[in-house]
């Protein structure tokens, strides 16, 4: 297979973690290069999904906040890759963008309502509303999860699984305290375990029988059953 062929090959096969991890490049690339700091300060600000902008943009924020992050871009891009591309080779596409939009969206939504309930409570201040919120790191957490627990390979499940071993110290630091980082990392996790099973329990009831394979039919007249 000559190179053109191979790129015309996965960019057919992959278009979405390919999307992905280009839209997140271009936006590192706008936030590093072409915006000055108080510029990136605001746009971090304006994709926070915390409270206040989810109280008056909730769908625009959670699609903004998943392409932009306050650091650390190179690392999230490489770990991207290692999620994304098993979890759709395993999956195909829309249900990879189903899994992770799921955990990403669930993610958000549970920890911004635990903060929420404490902040009615009396357990936070009011700040809470307005602190930065962004970054794909949800997406990843549900990627890494699915691709070692459900992807093809030793090899990618190895990595996935090393990526996760790595980062997840960092990711649930907090988590006693029920921060909403640390929190929403937990759920995207659990939510891509749990959607991957899903996932891979409708693809077997809907893989097609084996060729040959004769129907169970009734015990003939006479017949012992065993």
């Amino acid at each position: 297979m000559t190179g053109c062929a191979r790129l015309g090959r996965i960019l057919r096969s992959y278009p979405m973690p390919l999307t992905f991890l280009g839209l997140f490049a271009a936006m590192w690339t706008v936030q590093a290069l072409i915006l000055p700091p108080g510029a990136r300060h605001a746009l971090i600000a304006w994709a926070s999904t915390n409270l206040a902008n989810l109280a008056v943009n909730p769908v625009g924020t959670m699609v903004a906040s998943a392409f932009v992050a306050e650091g650390s871009q190179g690392v999230l891009l490489v770990v991207a890759a290692v999620g994304l591309f098993p979890v759709t080779r395993r999956f195909g596409n829309l249900r990879a963008v189903a899994l992770i939009t799921a955990s990403h969206v669930l993610g958000t939504l549970i920890s911004q309502g635990i903060a929420l309930a404490r902040l009615e409570a009396g357990l936070l201040s009011d700040s809470i509303r307005t602190v930065p919120d962004v970054g794909p790191s949800y997406v990843l957490c549900a990627a890494l999860v699915a691709a070692f627990l459900y992807g093809h390979g030793r090899a990618r499940r190895l990595a996935a699984l090393a990526c996760w071993c790595a980062l997840v110290p960092v990711l649930l630091d907090g988590l006693l305290a029920l921060e909403v980082a640390a929190v929403g990392h937990l759920v995207a996790m659990l939510t891509g375990a749990v959607a991957g099973r899903l996932l891979s329990l409708l693809e077997r009831r809907r893989a097609p029988a084996p060729l040959g394979a004769v129907p169970a039919g009734p015990p003939a007249a006479g017949a012992t059953e065993i």
